[in-house]
């Protein structure tokens, strides 16, 4: 009876399996996905794709609001950016090559403003790329940063240029696609959505490096809470005319980058401030459970 709740309790708690296993699942769920994805069927751009429900003009600005709600992605990504570049970004990482990745973040954030501001001014096929070009680099590079972080900084780091490149091939194909006749999205999308399914599976398979677990959980309610909403587009502006779902999206996904960086600027290694009471447990230790940080 013992050593059947012993076997329930490390089903239950994944971060306490070995090392090999963890990894081997995160490998297994990613080759399954790639295979899913190269086997299913072609996934076109919708025809409406950029048929956006509020076409305002304000200011002379046409499509406004979808243009100006771009603005929250500016401040942000430029905010955060230069805070890395300053010295008292350095308390928030125990090695400073984990800065890279989000630094790619936020300059990724700052130019989907600039490329998304461009797009919905006048949206179409042609400027679709300066939209999704470097939102690819956001959501690759916290993939990166979760798993530099937790579970091997110097494989994550070599990683991360070939991530980035896929990327970018995901939405340079599409494009290519597109003008032959035949455009395929499905990888794009593969990209978009299966980023957040990496950093669930890492965060969930290791322990963290680090406090501000919360700032993550919010960010990801706000992720799927942007996506409901440029889902109903033409819904939400139908309730009264005042703002559509994709200018909310762009806010929402806005803030959603906000608390990323205040995560970064609040959070502090988890052994060190253990150590404070207590000596730390070998799970916390940073040079047991991160041996290859070095």
């Amino acid at each position: 009876m013992i050593r059947k709740n012993e076997v329930v309790m490390k089903l239950s708690m994944p971060r306490r399996w070995p090392r090999t296993t963890r990894l081997s699942l995160i490998i297994g769920i990613s080759m399954v996905a790639l295979v899913g994805l190269i086997l299913a069927p072609r996934v076109p751009l919708g025809p409406h794709y950029h048929d956006f429900a509020d076409r305002r003009t304000m200011f002379g600005i046409p499509n406004a609001q979808d243009v100006l709600s771009n603005i929250p992605f500016v401040i942000v990504g430029v905010w955060g950016f230069v805070w890395l570049l300053g010295k008292s970004s350095r308390a928030a990482f125990l090695d400073q090559r984990e800065r890279i990745p989000y630094q790619l973040f936020f300059l990724g954030v700052a130019l989907t403003g600039v490329g998304s501001f461009w797009y919905h001014l006048a949206p179409s096929n042609f400027r679709l790329p300066w939209d999704l070009l470097p939102m690819t680099c956001s959501f690759l590079s916290i993939v990166v940063a979760m798993f530099m972080e937790r579970v091997n900084t110097r494989v994550g780091l070599v990683g991360l240029t070939p991530l980035l490149l896929l990327g970018a091939a995901s939405v340079a194909y599409w494009y290519f696609s597109e003008t032959q006749g035949h455009g395929e999205y499905k990888f794009y999308l593969f990209v978009q959505f299966f980023s957040p399914v990496l950093c669930a599976l890492i965060i969930g398979l290791f322990p963290p490096r680090y406090t501000g677990m919360r700032y993550l959980v919010l960010v990801f309610c706000l992720f799927v809470l942007a996506k409901f909403l440029e889902s109903y587009d033409q819904q939400i502006y139908s309730f009264g005319g005042l703002i559509s779902g994709h200018a909310l999206k762009h806010a929402v996904a806005g803030v959603a980058c906000y608390w990323i960086l205040r995560m970064l600027e609040v959070r502090h290694a988890i052994f060190q401030k253990q150590s404070r009471g207590k000596r730390p447990s070998s799970e916390f230790d940073v040079r047991a459970a991160y041996p290859a940080t070095r």
